[in-house]
């Protein structure tokens, strides 16, 4: 697919159908039940795994660089990681860049945050890629609004860095399919003529104190884990909060898309699923007995 992807005569429109066949080739598990519907105005996908708690929700962000992907192709990533966690997920299906850049997308899934937040106890956020950086986003605007905490956050394989792209300066790696180029194409729709260290475009600039705990995923061919490794830089030098860091040498950016297909794939999403539902948990417990930070 990079030929095609990175290809200046294929159409944005073809590009995102293209992202959608990626991410929309696993299938929803049997007895997962998915509904579509509306948050704050925003159209979601509902997916709810059997026996799910019912105190808690996961609000997903689903990934494609700003301007492809969408909730309605993340089902199948969705409900893995729902029965994985035990938890209903909730996808947010924002606007897409260029036709809405920055703000947009945060605005949208602050809106679908804020809305939950009155209507269930405990929430986590999760995204993947451009939907890693959002999530990051999201928990500091809505530490900044004084609003209830996120129980935590999953970013797998975040994009948290755009002003390395806006500059062209993002080194490549053996990705099969992400090459510095579409990473900078992706970018450039998304930051529209703002600045790209603004930290709702770029998190890794913002304030990462006083954050949820975090679970990560990244992986060892991905030229995003240079974000990833920020992050990581930035809260071990403050001090700041639980960082659960798993790195997957020899994959891909994104390799849990192929849920359902790749082994490697099925073990992480699990992993990323329990690692969450056991944060969500530790909402719960009294406070003597919550993980350590």
């Amino acid at each position: 697919m990079r030929p095609v992807m990175t290809s200046g005569r294929l159409s944005l429109a073809g590009k995102r159908r293209i992202v959608e066949m990626i991410a929309g080739a696993s299938k929803v598990p049997a007895g997962v039940v998915v509904e579509s519907a509306a948050i704050a105005g925003v159209p979601v996908q509902r997916v709810t795994p059997p026996n799910a708690r019912l105190d808690s929700t996961i609000l997903l962000l689903h990934g494609g660089g700003y301007a492809s992907g969408s909730a309605q192709g993340y089902r199948g990533l969705a409900g893995e990681l729902a029965t994985a966690a035990n938890i209903q997920i909730i996808v947010a299906d924002y606007r897409l860049a260029p036709e809405h850049p920055f703000p947009a997308a945060l605005d949208d899934a602050f809106a679908v945050y804020r809305a939950l937040s009155e209507r269930v106890s405990t929430i986590a956020i999760a995204g993947d890629s451009a939907g890693g950086g959002l999530t990051l986003a999201l928990a500091q605007r809505i530490r900044d609004a004084s609003l209830p905490a996120p129980a935590a956050l999953g970013l797998i394989c975040p994009w948290l860095d755009l002003a390395l792209d806006a500059d062209a300066l993002r080194p490549p790696r053996k990705d099969p399919l992400i090459v510095p180029e579409l990473i900078a194409e992706w970018c450039t729709f998304y930051v529209g003529n703002r600045d790209a260290r603004e930290p709702g475009i770029s998190p890794i600039y913002g304030n990462v104190a006083s954050l949820p705990p975090i679970v990560m995923h990244s992986a060892g061919d991905d030229p995003l884990a240079l974000d990833a490794d920020k992050l990581e830089r930035e809260l071990v030098a403050q001090s700041s909060g639980l960082l659960i860091h798993r790195r997957y040498n020899n994959l891909w950016h994104d390799f849990h898309l192929q849920v359902g297909f790749l082994a490697e794939a099925d073990h992480a999403v699990a992993l990323f699923g329990e690692q969450l539902a056991e944060l969500v948990a530790a909402q719960h417990l009294p406070a003597e007995r919550q993980p350590r930070q």
